[in-house]
């Protein structure tokens, strides 16, 4: 099979009342811990973007959503016994991002374009010098865009390393030193931006040195059938 790197996209804010729910496709694992979660929003929101997750997988893997067997590996990062696939998702209220690839470990962000509270901190302690250096001297229009911009490259190979915040994140950086900062992406690993629509940032980083050019697709989420889009 010829390397490739799939990038889909869902909007898991539509809504199309009258059909199965998404919780149709989910294991007992799962729905085990939709029940823990304390909000509708945060019940919605994982029911939608686990089924999205397994709808896609699915589809590469020739089985109905609710048979995806998924299971922890690595560091507990979900994997599908005895395929080649890597996979990440992530997800928010909103707007959900995976990446699919057979090249080697894949990590995956999207972050809503909101001003944080508490940023200030996170930056001294999670941002290399280059990074900070740049959002010191971005323009108050740019800052937040920026800011999100690192922040999802950065979790990106935080998840592709399967360590999350356990990896020391001030330790590597994605932007160049210079003026003006540069993308740059650490040893060994391709980093992508991904334009994710008004009001959204999204990275995603594949752990290879082998060139591979991203597919980007986007799924429609119709709680009364499944449907996929066509590459973007």
């Amino acid at each position: 099979m010829r390397p490739f790197l799939h990038i889909w996209q869902a909007d898991l804010a539509s809504s199309h009342p009258g059909g199965p729910t998404a919780e149709a496709t989910l294991s007992a694992t799962e729905l085990a811990r939709l029940t823990c979660l304390r909000t509708p929003i945060l019940r919605q929101t994982y029911a939608r973007a686990h089924g999205f997750l397994r709808n896609v997988l699915g589809r590469y893997t020739g089985q109905a959503s609710a048979a995806v067997a998924l299971s922890a590996g690595a560091n507990g990062k979900p994997v599908i016994a005895g395929s080649a696939l890597h996979f990440n998702l992530s997800y928010r209220p909103g707007r959900a991002l995976l990446a699919i690839t057979n090249t080697g470990h894949v990590g995956a962000d999207i972050e809503p374009l909101a001003p944080l509270a508490d940023a200030g901190a996170l930056i001294k302690e999670l941002f290399s010098p280059p990074e900070q250096a740049a959002l010191q001297a971005a323009a108050p229009a740019d800052y937040w865009p920026l800011f999100y911009l690192i922040w999802t490259r950065k979790e990106a190979y935080a998840k592709a390393q399967g360590m999350g915040l356990a990896l020391p994140f001030a330790a590597f950086s994605v932007l160049s030193s210079g003026t003006p900062p540069r993308l740059t992406s650490p040893v060994g690993t391709q980093l992508l931006s991904c334009a994710i629509g008004p009001g959204w940032q999204g990275s995603v980083a594949v752990l290879t040195t082998a060139p591979i050019a991203a597919q980007h697709f986007e799924y429609f989420l119709d709680f009364s059938h499944f449907t996929l889009g066509q590459p973007g």
